[in-house]
């Protein structure tokens, strides 16, 4: 059987034959949804700075989709090269700026737990909602609001506790439920016990419009992840067709 969410607008009640109509009633306000928190600004320089291994890595990778280095440093890409990835190009780039990198080391184990609630409480959100395509489940928006609430707390949650695990895992955005989210895989390589180590350089890339239009701005996310028993080389964080700004 096919399932669908449907939300729509609850109908007003009618009144009683034969009794004066009341006052109707002030409407409760609607609770404001949750925002979540990102990380805190960190100092950042202008250019590319020092040639270490995230820049290298950067620069590789930046040239490959220009067409001008080489190929396979597409392969940097966190989870592979996608199909999408393989046909994405670009006709010009400069690194604008950099963050200075943001290093975290925590518990393994908790970060997992942490990650993985997050995912049972979103499951718990959805299978309240989900009914046959043939019904259809009426929401106000506070009703809403409340209903994802355990989700965006959880989420909080995870990112106070396990901030650049949270970042990367990309806890604050939709992409986080995409079952191809290459850090939800990932993660099951570090393994239990132990704490791991996340080291993550954030790039501002400026993509000139040949027709000249307003350049397009964009961030490079370059990262590394190792436990007593793994290591994930220099990644790139890859962003997602729908939202350039993952």
């Amino acid at each position: 059987m096919q399932f669908a969410v449907v939300a729509v607008v609850v109908a007003l009640g009618s009144m009683p034959a034969g009794k004066p109509a009341k006052p109707a009633p002030k409407p409760e306000p609607v609770a404001a949804p949750i925002e979540l928190k990102s990380l805190p600004p960190v100092e950042s320089i202008d250019g590319a700075g020092a040639l270490d291994e995230p820049r290298k890595v950067a620069e590789a990778y930046l040239k490959a989709l220009e067409g001008k280095g080489d190929g396979t440093a597409r392969n940097y890409l966190l989870g592979g090269v996608t199909l999408t990835a393989t046909d994405f190009t670009i006709p010009n780039w400069k690194i604008k700026k950099r963050d200075v990198g943001r290093i975290e080391e925590l518990e393994v184990d908790g970060a997992l737990e942490a990650m993985h609630e997050l995912e049972r409480k979103g499951a718990e959100a959805l299978n309240s909602v989900v009914v046959s395509e043939d019904n259809s489940v009426a929401l106000t928006q506070e009703q809403a609001n409340k209903m994802l609430e355990p989700t965006k707390i959880q989420a909080q949650k995870f990112m106070d506790a396990y901030p650049l695990f949270a970042y990367v895992a990309r806890a604050r955005k939709d992409v986080f439920w995409h079952p191809e989210n290459p850090w939800l895989k990932e993660a099951k390589k570090l393994g239990k016990g132990g704490t791991y180590k996340l080291e993550v350089h954030r790039f501002t890339i400026e993509e000139k419009d040949p027709s000249g239009g307003a350049p397009r701005i964009w961030p490079l996310r370059v990262l590394r992840v190792t436990t007593k028993n793994y290591d994930s080389k220099w990644k790139i964080l890859p962003a997602s067709d729908w939202d350039p700004n993952y």
